[in-house]
């Protein structure tokens, strides 16, 4: 018994010891925390991502496209489709065209990211990553906010 418990101490003498000369590993996660409000259209998110970069969204928070409409999450009414009030990704060096029916054409919508509740993604492309609440209008009757949660691996 005595035996076994000499060698237990010596073994976490060995560890404590190696340990405090062995430096962390650099990580090469980075996180960002942003608030996408819904009435402000496309919204900068701060965030440059580099073609074939893994990123994960986590979205949080209510809004609601007006007056006497129920209140919706990140996911939208849920019908998984651009136009029913979910969370939208857009990378690119510049902002995008306003929500409107007539600013979307078959480009925009394939360049489009559906990031709903969000999820693991992949950047397509070099650029700044835009985010907006979607909807085929403008919407400034919209009120309510999504926090967003975007980490960035390397």
């Amino acid at each position: 018994m005595f035996k076994r418990i000499s060698l237990v101490f010596l073994l976490l003498s060995m560890v404590l010891c190696l340990g405090s000369s062995i430096e962390p590993a650099q990580s090469n996660v980075q996180a960002k925390r942003i608030v996408v409000a819904a009435a402000e259209g496309w919204q900068d998110s701060g965030v440059v991502l580099k073609a074939g970069q893994y990123y994960a969204i986590d979205a949080r928070g209510s809004w609601v496209s007006g007056l006497n409409q129920p209140f919706e999450g990140p996911d939208g009414r849920g019908w998984g489709t651009l136009t029913n009030g979910a969370l939208l990704g857009w990378i690119s060096d510049k902002k995008p065209e306003r929500l409107g029916y007539d600013s979307y054409t078959h480009v925009i919508i394939r360049n489009i990211i559906l990031i709903a509740r969000g999820g693991l993604f992949k950047a397509a492309m070099n650029g700044r990553l835009w985010l907006c609440r979607g909807d085929w209008s403008e919407c400034k009757e919209c009120t309510g906010e999504v926090e967003v949660l975007i980490t960035l691996y390397e």
